[in-house]
């Protein structure tokens, strides 16, 4: 025999633990379970109660070869239980903190890396004593800051393992027995017994296999109902097409403004669409008054050829000074405003702000030049349709007298 723990052990809650890993679920460790003092349904741990609800208590803690003798008859109560650990040496840890101290139950793993199954013997004492706060002693003869009555709590306790060894087994063959009351004499251990009695029993393997099949299933069934919740309403209530779905750039806006025209426009052939692109921009500077000026006649030859930009036609800010005489400044202003309102309202509201025609057309053409013709087309239109801002609807309307074949709304 050898004596892993001799002393005191501090104890909160009327409990401590003998741990592998985790710290144990109370009512797991006591589910199914006769007795209520030495829980062991949590895998690789048990869980003490000790008549103490908060103090010190005198604590040993035996490993023996075999199992012992009947607990001497100073033992008022005695349970046992069965403990397969998770690791070769496990803690004794008091409630709220670290290990007070280390176990080791064995120096190796059993063959093929499974550890023994342990008898645990469970031996308490002075219960029902230890359940008074002040430990039996008289309150009047304790002073005010003498708090020295936690150290000398009445009741102790014994832990005895043992290579459990069932017949024709052997301490390795990962055999469990059920827990026992082999003795009981207090009122606290009474309790006890009686709650872990009245729990539910606890789910076999398969149940608990099924019930994590079902959580995995439902949480998979939620995540992916959040996807598409998530984007429908990023794409305003309809799932793109593929090809929509591919589209970079800012096209956002023309979703929530108009989805059936975005739609109609995705639809179209890439040539079409490159028409859509350079006639908006065409729409928006004229709005704006710059489509016929001389020095803007590149721009518009490359676009009709289905080129790139010339280089001097990238940079608006720059063109915006050429147009004004000037360099431009931009101040930008922000409602800290919290607004109880739809996006499409909100975006609405912001369309129909004054705005400058030229700032908001340049951006229309440089997006007609996009390499991609369905984001040159859909990057345009909203340009376009910032810069006819308050009268949108009379440019949404054009697009579709110009391009019939873009309008679902006749097509449904």
């Amino acid at each position: 025999m050898r004596v892993l723990f001799d002393g005191p052990a501090p104890v909160d809650y009327g409990q401590i633990y003998v741990t592998s890993r985790d710290l144990p679920d109370m009512e797991r460790a006591f589910a199914g379970q006769t007795n209520g003092l030495c829980g062991a349904g949590h895998p690789g741990a048990l869980f003490l109660m000790t008549g103490t609800h908060s103090g010190r208590v005198r604590f040993r803690i035996e490993l023996h070869d075999t199992e012992p003798p009947t607990a001497a008859a100073e033992w008022e109560d005695v349970v046992e239980v069965s403990l397969q650990p998770r690791a070769p040496v496990v803690d004794l840890v008091p409630w709220g903190d670290g290990a007070l101290a280390h176990l080791p139950l064995t120096s190796e793993e059993g063959d093929g890396g499974r550890l023994p199954v342990y008898r645990v013997r469970y031996c308490a004492a002075g219960m029902d004593e230890g359940s008074d706060p002040f430990g039996g002693l008289d309150p009047d003869e304790i002073d005010e800051d003498d708090h020295t009555y936690l150290d000398r709590r009445p009741d102790r306790y014994l832990l005895c393992f043992w290579p459990e060894a069932s017949a024709g087994g052997d301490p390795g063959d990962g055999t469990v027995r059920v827990d026992a009351v082999l003795r009981q004499s207090s009122g606290n251990a009474a309790y006890w017994h009686g709650w872990a009695r009245g729990l539910p029993a606890p789910l076999t393997l398969w149940e608990r296999v099924e019930a994590e099949v079902r959580r995995r299933a439902e949480e998979d069934r939620r995540n992916e109902e959040y996807r598409r919740r998530e984007e429908l309403r990023r794409w305003n209530g309809r799932l793109p097409s593929e090809r929509l779905r591919e589209v970079r750039g800012n096209i956002h806006g023309m979703l929530l403004l108009d989805r059936d025209l975005v739609d109609g426009v995705a639809d179209a052939d890439a040539v079409t669409q490159r028409e859509i692109a350079v006639w908006a921009a065409r729409q928006a500077c004229a709005l704006a008054g710059i489509a016929d000026l001389d020095w803007m006649r590149p721009a518009w030859t490359a676009l009709e050829r289905g080129g790139p930009l010339p280089a001097d036609f990238i940079d608006t800010t720059a063109l915006r000074t050429r147009i004004q005489g000037r360099a431009t400044v931009t101040i930008a202003v922000a409602s800290l405003r919290r607004r109880k309102a739809a996006p499409t309202d909100l975006l609405r509201a912001a369309l129909d702000g004054p705005v400058d025609p030229v700032a908001m057309a340049l951006p229309a053409l440089v997006a007609a030049g996009e390499s991609d013709p369905l984001q040159a087309a859909l990057e345009a239109l909203w340009a376009a349709v910032g810069t006819y801002a308050s009268r949108r609807d009379e440019f949404l309307a054009a697009v579709r007298r110009a391009f019939p074949i873009v309008d679902q709304t006749q097509a449904r």
